[in-house]
């Protein structure tokens, strides 16, 4: 995944390190291969039925990216959020950012890109001025309170061998490695079926994020709402809607 402000030489970073055989999947080339011919028009500035198409094509192409394993895929984003960037990295993405420096930047949205850009790539550097503050300033975390690197591995085998749909045991929902796809939104967890609090010690199965906290040291796995949506009438991935 390449980052970085508007104009700071993503695509062409891209192109200088991708092989023949690589794919780059880049909102801006894919943009102006569905725009139609123009004389002298801006080859950053699209409608919003080109964007829009774009936009699904280009969710398309990740999602087919991220079935390869032959070839390097090269994916220019300018500002991912935090979640997408995790979820990236648990897939063994690499993160590069390419930052020449605000003042160059300026200078070529000035000239290279349509004038809101300039407020864009302001935007891009005033976020990580402020992520760099919020990081400065919160406090350090107590490891001895962390489940440690060995749990997220095993979390990492267990999204690995998931197969997705599979009914979330604490709430009868399905699960899926993306977390999009989540009813919460978020990636799953690893959950030991014998809880910490009673002496298990391997995480043997995932959970919805939201699950695994309300499940908490075990004492209410009575109450789970799967036991009780079983009791209505459906449970497993028979879902009712």
């Amino acid at each position: 995944m390449v980052t970085g402000p508007p104009a700071a030489g993503k695509s062409t970073w891209c192109s200088e390190h991708a092989r023949p055989e690589d794919a780059i999947i880049d909102f801006d080339l894919i943009a102006n291969a569905l725009t139609p011919p123009r004389e002298g028009g801006n080859t950053h500035d699209h409608s919003d039925a080109v964007k829009a198409v774009a936009k699904a094509a280009r969710q398309a192409a990740i999602d087919k990216a991220l079935t390869l394993n032959d070839c390097d895929v090269y994916l220019i984003h300018s500002t991912p959020s935090d979640a997408l960037l995790d979820r990236y990295r648990r897939i063994g993405a690499q993160v590069v950012t390419i930052d020449p420096g605000r003042d160059v930047v300026m200078s070529r949205c000035k000239t290279e890109r349509p004038r809101r850009i300039l407020a864009v790539a302001a935007q891009w550097y005033d976020s990580q001025a402020q992520a760099d503050d919020d990081t400065a300033a919160r406090p350090a975390r107590n490891k001895n309170k962390e489940l440690g690197r060995a749990h997220r591995n095993q979390r990492d085998r267990l999204v690995k061998a998931h197969t997705d749909g599979t009914a979330c045991w604490w709430c009868g929902q399905p699960m899926y490695r993306d977390p999009a796809r989540n009813f919460d939104g978020k990636p799953l967890n690893a959950d030991h079926t014998i809880s910490r609090a009673k002496g298990g010690t391997v995480a043997d199965r995932l959970l919805h994020e939201r699950c695994n906290k309300e499940r908490g040291d075990g004492s209410r796995d009575h109450t789970r709402p799967a036991l009780a949506a079983t009791r209505g009438g459906w449970a497993g991935n028979s879902m009712t809607w």
